[in-house]
């Protein structure tokens, strides 16, 4: 298909957003405050007022209305709004209208999927290294990426993957394996992060979160920790696209060093994250509420 190769000859491909960017950078900094936060936030009044409707939503709420961003900052937490921010950010600059492709969705497990490698990382006894834990969310946000290239950009090519799972009964990603071994979604949303130049964390993140064994030793870490959140969205009904993954959980506990006793608060958690990722997709107009399952696709698979 030699999409990788085609993807650089791209005019209008997407950037990273500068906000996370800088959000990130802020985040993640010894020298990181609640004031030089809010002053980034502010300076987009759309993203402000996002930031607002979350933090004054049912799941947030827990006093007075907050007003201002500084206020939800210090209510919520430097790290949670660091985290709203930079998926918003994403969300809004990267979704479209496709006639194979549910968004929403697809941003309701990419958004969880973050949440819980976050939360995952806690509760690991693995060490991760600065680059890696600086670099989780944004990789949980992102691993899936390429499949919004493949829809927006190779279009023809990702409606070839999505007949041949369909026509097969398989899962999608064991379509795309089929028929692109060497340019699956992991490897050409690792390819636009590359591009982004964004570091080799959340590169190695997304490059192996379906093949973490495979990942650089210094990224193993990372690259489990995403593909244990991957893999309990797929095999739970929270929320996925590519179908059920083959092969046992213990060996990714095992790898992190997580007491399987542990997954059962970790799944009520993962619902829960669920829930917050719908505020910020969109809670202006709610929708009546669908039953949560294995439908990215407007036609199933």
């Amino acid at each position: 298909m030699n999409i990788i190769g085609r993807l650089n000859s791209i005019k209008n491909l997407p950037t990273l957003p500068e906000v996370v960017q800088k959000v990130q950078r802020m985040v993640f900094s010894d020298d990181g405050s609640a004031q030089g936060l809010a002053k980034i936030v502010e300076q987009d009044p759309s993203l402000a007022a996002k930031i607002l409707q979350v933090a004054n939503s049912g799941l947030y709420a827990t006093g007075a209305r907050i007003t201002s961003v500084p206020t939800a900052i210090t209510r919520l937490g430097f790290n949670e709004i660091g985290q709203i921010v930079m998926a918003a950010s994403v969300v809004k600059n990267f979704s479209r209208t496709s006639d194979i492709l549910d968004y929403k969705q697809f941003w309701r497990h990419a958004l969880t999927a973050a949440h819980m490698a976050f939360t995952a990382s806690q509760i690991s006894r693995v060490g991760m290294s600065r680059e890696e834990r600086d670099a989780l969310y944004l990789a949980g946000l992102l691993h899936d990426i390429g499949i919004l290239i493949y829809d927006q950009f190779f279009h023809e090519e990702f409606e070839a993957i999505v007949d041949y799972a369909e026509g097969k009964g398989i899962p999608y990603i064991e379509a795309e394996t089929a028929i692109a071994p060497k340019e699956t979604h992991a490897a050409l949303g690792a390819a636009l992060l590359e591009m982004w130049k964004v570091g080799s964390a959340a590169i190695d993140g997304v490059r192996f979160h379906h093949a973490p064994d495979r990942a650089p030793d210094k990224q193993k870490s990372i690259s489990f920790i995403i593909h244990l959140s991957e893999y309990i969205l797929c095999n739970s009904g929270l929320g996925s696209f590519e179908g059920l993954m083959r092969g046992q959980s213990g060996n990714i506990l095992a790898q992190l060093k997580i007491d399987p006793d542990r997954l059962p608060a970790f799944l009520h958690d993962a619902q829960a994250e669920v829930d917050k990722s719908d505020l910020i997709l969109a809670i202006e107009k709610p929708e009546p509420e669908k039953p949560r399952g294995h439908d990215w696709l407007l036609r199933s698979v």
